[in-house]
């Protein structure tokens, strides 16, 4: 297997919880057997050698399992230096929020383990008790809250200089807009990659492949990733002569050299540039109008 862009976004989440998995697990490892090693200093430990394990475990995997509600947080409402109020008053709130999840998850998954185990786990003995170890943990989950926050805001800028990141320039303002926010593309693509911006005209899009949440847009050997589904990049691009021919790909009809028909009752389309693309059956009727209509 080659490791690329392409695939790196097509497995693009499994690569991240993966790398976290790791990252919280070489964590919780460390953590548990720093309890046990300054527990190993007193003449007699206090609790059994598997329980640190459980502690620090049932931790990472709760804050592992809340973890990609924190993400989607972030891309459904991104901070913003125009309204900082509200931003603050918002990302509070979810720090708050991830606090109360992780702690309830975090308990949950101990009181579990210490039944497996015929043991009795008690996060408080009493009301006051009980405000005292909410607030301990509280105010380290909002703190990590925070880190995590700054974490996938360096990690996705990072992502978007090394793939590159197409997107629409409205024709209305000079500021670069998202495509999921328009009617229709513009004619004019702003593409941000390794600290450079690309200008590409959409009508020069040869042909599209879907690859996760990216639609990879090949225009003269080279690839310009755009964060969109294939489905909406289509229904904004038609225009253009962009239409879907498979499940996982779509290509612009003026950019077609010919069309071979295939046993199987699919197609095979050939671009001017050689590129070979498959046309299902389920997009022949569709593509096949669209030929004839231009």
């Amino acid at each position: 297997m080659q490791f690329s862009k392409e695939h790196f976004q097509k497995h693009k989440f499994t690569y991240e919880m993966l790398a976290l998995a790791c990252y919280f697990g070489i964590n919780a490892t460390i953590n548990a057997t720093t309890v046990l090693m300054e527990e190993a200093r007193k003449e007699s430990a206090s609790f059994q050698v598997w329980e640190p394990f459980a502690w620090e475990y049932s931790s990472a995997l709760a804050t592992l399992f809340i973890f990609p509600l924190i993400a989607g947080f972030m891309r459904k409402y991104p901070w913003d230096w125009q309204t900082t109020k509200s931003s603050i008053g918002r990302y509070i709130a979810a720090a708050i929020t991830y606090g109360a999840s992780h702690i309830l998850l975090m308990v949950a998954m101990r009181e579990l383990v210490y039944l497996l185990s015929a043991s009795d786990y008690q996060f408080s003995v009493s009301f006051q008790h009980f405000m005292f170890e909410f607030l301990y943990e509280l105010r380290k989950d909002v703190w990590s809250f925070c880190f995590f926050v700054a974490m996938i805001g360096v990690y996705r800028y990072i992502v978007a200089q090394w793939l590159g990141d197409a997107q629409s320039i409205s024709n209305k303002a000079d500021k670069p807009i998202d495509c999921q926010q328009t009617e229709s593309l513009a004619n004019i693509l702003l593409v941000k990659k390794l600290g450079k911006e690309f200008l590409i005209k959409t009508k020069n899009i040869e042909w599209v492949e879907a690859c996760g949440n990216y639609s990879n847009l090949h225009i003269d050997n080279e690839i310009y990733p755009m964060r969109t589904t294939m489905s909406d990049f289509i229904l904004k691009s038609r225009h253009y002569g962009l239409i879907r021919v498979h499940r996982s790909f779509a290509v612009n009809v003026s950019r077609v050299h010919f069309i071979e028909s295939l046993a199987s009752g699919d197609a095979e389309i050939v671009m001017r540039s050689g590129q070979k693309i498959r046309l299902s059956r389920r997009y022949k009727s569709d593509f096949e109008t669209l030929i004839a209509s231009h």
